[in-house]
């Protein structure tokens, strides 16, 4: 499987396993865009995988080393536009509890995190284009479901996610949970 062009004449870069000014970089937008979208600040115990882009491979949830990937989308003049990353959901104790037998061995599901299109950008496929990018990395990782979750009163996000495929397994809390078979 080949990896397609970047949409738009924009660069694609896939964080390497050795962290630096990328990763950093990476993690900032995350929280930008959280913060603008959602209304708030860094917390810790949210936002673990972005602070694990900071590690080496061995402690980075996105790491190859882990069957993870994160890859960032920028303009030609270098900025941010766009981020997407998988991880297993092995990262995420909390969540196969919530869907009893669903996934019995986490760490074969992928799960699909930090998907973040900067709100100028947004409307132009960024976030479909880094979407399937993801779930073809998955395939080739060898994983077949892929999980994710979003705010449950972000009626757009959910509109995404559902046109994308992704179907609705449950709103627990605040957030709604999806999942997707992978084909190859």
């Amino acid at each position: 499987m080949t990896q397609p062009l970047p949409p738009h004449g924009l660069a694609l870069t896939r964080l390497g396993e050795v962290p630096g000014v990328e990763h950093a970089a990476a993690r900032t937008f995350c929280l930008e865009t959280i913060k603008e979208f959602y209304g708030f600040d860094y917390r810790p115990d949210w936002h673990a995988d972005l602070d694990s882009l900071l590690l080496p491979a061995e402690g980075n949830h996105y790491s190859a080393h882990h069957r993870g990937a994160f890859w960032t989308l920028r303009a030609p003049g270098g900025e941010i536009l766009a981020t997407g990353g998988i991880r297993h959901l092995g990262w995420k104790p909390n969540i196969p509890p919530m869907f009893p037998g669903r996934y019995p061995r986490p760490e074969d599901v992928t799960s699909l995190w930090r998907v973040y299109v900067r709100k100028d950008q947004r409307g132009r496929g960024l976030g479909r284009w880094l979407t399937a990018l993801c779930e073809d990395e998955a395939i080739r990782l060898g994983f077949d479901r892929m999980y994710l979750h979003a705010t449950a009163d972000a009626a757009a996000t959910i509109a995404f996610w559902n046109a994308m495929g992704y179907a609705d397994i449950g709103t627990i809390d605040d957030s709604t949970h999806f999942d997707k078979a992978l084909t190859s």
